[in-house]
């Protein structure tokens, strides 16, 4: 017999994996372009420059709008 607990237990163990995107540069505000990315918290963010992805990995909390 299941219990209310172990279905929830059962329910909590998937999660799901599937990365976010965030295609616009927190950063300038510009366009994102292919290949220029950096992953945070299980976040990819996108960026216009290496410049860009710099600023963000310094100190991604400092753009990151929560």
């Amino acid at each position: 017999m299941n219990n209310f607990k172990s279905r929830f237990k059962f329910l909590g163990g998937r999660r799901n994996t599937k990365l976010e995107h965030v295609s616009k540069d927190l950063v300038c505000g510009m366009a994102s372009t292919d290949g220029i990315d950096f992953v945070y918290t299980g976040i990819k963010y996108s960026f216009c420059s290496d410049y860009c992805r710099q600023q963000f990995q310094k100190n991604p909390e400092d753009y990151i709008i929560k």
